[in-house]
Formats: C-alpha cells, structure tokens, sequence
C-alpha cells in the first residue's frame, strides 16, 4: 500500500476519536455537563454503574466522585456476595436526577462559576400518563488541569419522595 494513502487512511480512522478527544478537555463547564448528562442518558444508566459503564466517565468526573462510585461498586458486590437472595444497594432509582425514573428530557443552564467550582444546572422533565414532572439538578463542577470535571450533583426536586441532598450523600452506605 502506497505510504500517503495508508497515512490518510489512518487519519479518516482516527479522525472521530481525535474529535471526540478534542472535546474531552471541556474548557468550558456547561459543556462538560452537557457531554457528561448525555452519555449518562444515552447508555441509560440510572442506577450506580457498572464497572465497565463507569470506565469512560473517568475522563469527565474528578478522582473524588470516581472514588466514591467505586467504592460503592465494592460494597455492592460484596452485598451480593453475602446476601445473595436479597436486593444490594443502589439498583433501584436515578442516582443522577431527583426523580425515581430519571428525566425523559433535559436542557443544560448557564453556569454559575465561583473560582475553580462551577454549578450548573440540569432542567429536567418526566412524563407519564399525562402528568409532567420539571425540576433542575445541579451538576458541581470542579476546574482541573484536563478541564472542567463533575464532582457532585444537587438533587433540585421539590415532591414528597425526591431525591435529596447530592449524589455523594446517596453514595454513602447507610448507616456509615
């Protein structure tokens, strides 16, 4: 094969990865929560992630929140483990919205920068037989040398049984 046209070939394939790539840096914190939300609902995770389903959030969550994810997953496993017939934490419900089921629909805000921490905020909407759950979220972001990365979510819903306080409360096992 002619060496130009092997070299373009390479490039062509690589050429989605490099954009995608480009774009992981997110040097501004509502697109970093933009891309963040989007995979998270496009993969449709809801409950604490898998191993695998957490691995390419790595890149846009700081070492804290993985931190917490990934002890959770231990204790989950562990929890199965032992109590194999019983349901182990963190499977029932959005961990990443304050609805039980998670929005159908979400718009990104404005992001309110405060130094190396940023707020922004997750518009939501769910609905289901003709009623229309909206609340707003808020994505904590913290700014780091690879860009803006998520550390924590606000959980915003106002309704009996809503999520409350962040997703690194929910994160803590109960009883600890």
């Amino acid at each position: 094969m002619n060496i130009r046209l092997y070299l373009l070939f390479i490039l062509i394939s690589f050429a989605p990865w490099i954009a995608l790539n480009a774009d992981e840096r997110h040097d501004e914190p509502a697109a970093a929560a933009r891309v963040f939300y989007s995979e998270l609902r496009r993969l449709g995770i809801r409950s604490l992630p898998t191993v695998a389903e957490w691995e390419p959030f790595t890149l846009r969550a700081t070492p804290g929140l993985t931190g917490m994810i990934e002890r959770a997953q231990k204790e989950q496993a562990e929890f199965r483990k032992e109590f194999p017939d019983e349901k182990p934490p963190w499977v029932d419900g959005d961990l990443f919205s304050s609805l039980f089921e998670g929005p159908q629909h979400f718009e990104i805000g404005e992001a309110k920068i405060i130094g190396e921490r940023a707020e922004v905020p997750v518009n939501c909407v769910h609905n289901e037989g003709g009623d229309t759950a909206k609340w707003t979220d808020i994505l904590i972001l913290t700014k780091t040398k690879n860009g803006w990365l998520v550390d924590d979510l606000r959980y915003g819903g106002t309704w009996d049984f809503a999520a409350q306080g962040t997703l690194r409360d929910a994160l803590v096992p109960e009883g600890k």
